[in-house]
């Protein structure tokens, strides 16, 4: 990703296709949750090490190649998010501030987290339960 693109998603904050994830511990359950959206909807950049209102705080250097190493081991245990997916998240430095930043395209599967199906709704992650909009995805 490259510097430019990356302040413009920061001004333009989170849309349907931009999430920011302050990650301080590792990633949560929400980070998860925004991927299986993505997949389901038209895709889109995730950022970790980012405020919702769009400043950056960074993830602790040290304990970012866990973290990354934790999110593809999550993303790609069936029995946690199915079907399986393939993502390379990559390391941007931004004003001394390490963050991960993953892109997720769209999917041609319907794609659950922990058995949960996700859309994304504005600049939200939504849990679908009525069938007729699982067989619209």
């Amino acid at each position: 990703m490259n510097l430019a693109a990356f302040e413009s998603m920061l001004a333009i904050g989170e849309t349907v296709a931009v999430e920011f994830k302050r990650c301080g511990n590792g990633p949560g359950q929400d980070v998860y949750e925004s991927v299986c959206s993505f997949l389901n909807r038209f895709g889109g950049d995730l950022f970790m090490g980012v405020l919702d209102d769009g400043t950056v705080v960074g993830v602790p250097e040290k304990a970012a190649s866990d973290m990354i190493k934790n999110f593809i081991s999550i993303i790609g245990n069936p029995s946690i998010f199915a079907p399986t997916v393939y993502l390379v998240p990559e390391l941007v430095q931004y004003q001394g501030h390490t963050v991960i930043h993953v892109h997720v395209p769209p999917s041609a599967e319907v794609h659950s987290y922990k058995r949960v199906i996700y859309d994304r709704v504005d600049d939200a992650d939504v849990k679908v339960t009525a069938t007729s909009h699982i067989a619209s995805m």
